[in-house]
């Protein structure tokens, strides 16, 4: 009888909703558990289940009713397991078992993850029992219905909040993805939840088609185009695309927002709600998690695009996200906020009296119109503000205690967004002493910082190398490529006097960035004029971003079949090749950084093997071929060190002519 076709499974789900009193909720109960103390404290917010708030034996507890439909699920798979016997039947595949497999994985204390665990009582030490009660339909009232008992988390949750900070959000973020790690472990361990997770859920991200049907209930002609664009694009990108991204893929909690985040002061302390947990692109945790962070306390407050870069930093500080993952994040996100708005239009066109409806939707509509503007210079800074947010972030790749660990800095990412005019962005920028080109704050900026020579003396520049074969490359990229401004027709390359010296800097640890920033700053001194100096990174996805910096050292110890060893374990052989380029016009002048990007994937030498880990590392837009396999104009138009000293050479050009 429910046996249903998926695009009506979510109508049906509310058609069968529990429509029982106090009285009957309370009646059965008793009947399952006589001798208990039980009192009645309220009924709680719910979708399409019913839940409530009880002291069970003196225990604050949730009693939750299974809405019809996943209620006939559970019955009918529990039936047929105990007539086969066979506890690895595919009939066991129900949301309600699945609900069960979670709880008993993440009892586990090496998680450290807290939730609305069962009560242990009852014959099955499950807290569930079966009881026949109305639901809305009156056509199948009444009908069997499922109640289980679950544990009450202490604490208050993160939408009651109202003076929400970004650290705390990081900090959820880091929650998240400790529950992310956990299901990861049980998508591997246990067959039978990995195929109860395998299900159809509407919400589910990669059903985002699916929201095609309900388009028509947006009335707004400027939303509803701005919800067809997100679907377009995710068919071009994610559906149709003959090279789509093959997203890594698990249990899902699929439903983390500030509703279901449970608060101790400012620190996470437990997460609550499964029930949407299906088995999907992992990314989708996170997208689903910034989306709500855009319309959570703080994010209504012209803060939405920080808010989502806080609850990514956290999570991708304990589960890093590949480079792959991190490029779809704003479509990913666009698509929840998209799911989120239109269902909130058809629900209320179905009950229109429900004003309410239209009003939680509306920060989701503003969010998703600040997310998917269509401008292709405020998309670009989107995308890069999230990646700052994941490359900088000051814990990453660690997997820390979240209950010990001090809240993540946000700090560099406290921007408001960009409707909002900050009349004081310049007189910020000049204290704050030094610059990153292309930093996320220029999402509030139409034009780069005037930066001046002060009272440096001479044209001519040294990179700082001992390297020739790099200073001719370099000179190539400096004098080939076009600038970003011409004057009196003449390319301004021709006035780039660079040179070349050999010096002994000092060998730095800590984060590219900071390694580049100071590296300069030391070499200009030493120079006593302007310098450039590079770092070059390769970073591989399944050491989390290992070697990076330290390439030069590992590849001299391991060498090429020893850095392909190092990732033999992992199916992921995604890396990036990273240049950082720092210039100081003067021993005492401020250091300007540029970082250019090229994404690929490790593979076994291939060409010649004289230039460092070139034989290696084959970039997504080489056609195939390794670094060490390309010319040097094919090369240069897409390497990261091409890319590097193009910001670099748009930088001067600029500065000269300001």
């Amino acid at each position: 009888m429910y046996d249903v076709a998926p695009s009506e499974e979510e109508g049906l789900r509310k058609l069968l909703k529990p429509n029982i009193s106090k009285d009957q909720l309370l009646q059965a109960i008793r009947q399952s558990y006589p001798g208990v103390s039980i009192i009645y404290h309220k009924e709680l917010d719910s979708y399409d289940d019913r839940n409530f708030l009880l002291s069970f034996d003196s225990k604050l507890c949730v009693a939750k009713v299974f809405n019809g439909l996943e209620s006939a699920k559970y019955i009918r798979a529990s039936k047929a397991v105990e007539e086969s016997k066979d506890k690895n039947t595919s009939t066991t595949l129900s949301a309600i078992h699945l609900l069960h497999a979670i709880f008993s994985h993440l009892k586990n204390p090496q998680y450290d993850v807290r939730t609305s665990f069962p009560l242990s009582v009852g014959s099955s030490g499950t807290g569930r029992s079966v009881h026949s009660f109305p639901v809305v339909s009156e056509s199948h009232s009444p009908t069997l219905l499922v109640i289980q008992l679950l544990e009450w988390v202490e604490g208050q949750t993160m939408s009651s909040v109202s003076n929400l900070s970004l650290e705390t959000l990081a900090d959820a973020g880091q929650y998240l993805g400790k529950v992310c790690l956990a299901l990861d472990d049980l998508t591997s361990q246990d067959d039978v939840a990995r195929k109860a997770a395998d299900r159809y859920h509407l919400w589910d991200g990669k059903n985002t088609l699916h929201l095609e049907k309900f388009v028509h209930s947006v009335t707004n002609d400027r939303r509803r185009r701005l919800v067809n664009s997100v679907l377009e694009t995710f068919r071009s990108e994610l559906v149709d695309n003959p090279d789509k991204p093959n997203f890594r893929k698990g249990i899902m909690h699929a439903d983390y927002n500030d509703a279901n985040i449970i608060l101790d002061g400012n620190k996470v302390c437990g997460v609550i709600d499964f029930n949407d947990s299906t088995f999907s692109w992992r990314v989708l945790d996170i997208s689903t998690a910034m989306a709500y962070a855009m319309i959570s306390n703080i994010g209504k407050t012209n803060r939405s695009i920080a808010a989502a870069a806080a609850i990514l930093r956290g999570f991708h500080s304990i589960y890093p996200l590949t480079n792959t993952e991190q490029k779809y994040l704003r479509l990913l996100t666009a698509s929840r906020l998209s799911c989120s708005a239109t269902i909130g239009s058809y629900s209320y066109q179905q009950n229109p009296e429900n004003k309410y409806l239209l009003h939680h939707s509306e920060p989701a509509w503003k969010a998703l119109e600040l997310l998917w503007s269509g401008e292709e210079e405020m998309s670009s800074a989107i995308d890069n503000f999230f990646a700052f947010a994941c490359t900088s972030c000051p814990n990453a790749n660690q997997n820390i205690d979240c209950e010990a660990s001090a809240l993540i800095d946000c700090a560099d990412i406290s921007f408001p967004d960009p409707i909002v005019v900050d009349a004081l962005r310049s007189v910020r920028l000049k204290a704050k002493g030094d610059i990153i080109y292309n930093d996320p704050s220029s999402l509030y900026l139409k034009k780069r910082p005037k930066v001046s020579h002060d009272d440096c003396d001479g044209p001519l520049i040294t990179f700082v190398t001992g390297n020739i074969k790099k200073l001719e490359e370099v000179q190539r990229i400096m004098s080939s490529m076009p600038s970003s401004r011409l004057v009196t027709g003449e390319n301004h390359t021709s006035r780039f006097n660079i040179t070349n010296r050999k010096i002994d800097l000092p060998e730095l640890q800590g984060d590219p960035l900071e390694i580049a920033k100071e590296k300069c700053s030391i070499a200009a001194k030493e120079i006593g004029g302007a310098v450039i100096t590079e770092d070059t990174s390769l970073c591989f996805s399944a050491l989390h971003g290992m070697p990076g910096p330290y390439i030069k050292w590992f590849l001299e110890r391991c060498g090429h079949s020893g850095l392909n060893n190092m990732i033999a374990f992992s199916d992921d052989k995604s890396a990036y090749a990273q240049t950082v380029v720092g210039y100081c016009p003067c021993p005492e002048g401020k250091v300007t950084l540029f970082d250019g990007r090229t994404q690929g994937k490790i593979v076994y030498p291939r060409g010649p093997l004289d230039f460092g880990w070139d034989p290696i590392f084959e970039p997504d837009e080489g056609g195939g071929k390794t670094y060490a396999e390309m010319d040097k104009d094919e090369k240069n138009a897409i390497s990261h060190r091409s890319r590097a000293f193009a910001k670099l050479k748009s930088f001067l050009v600029d500065m000269e002519t300001t």
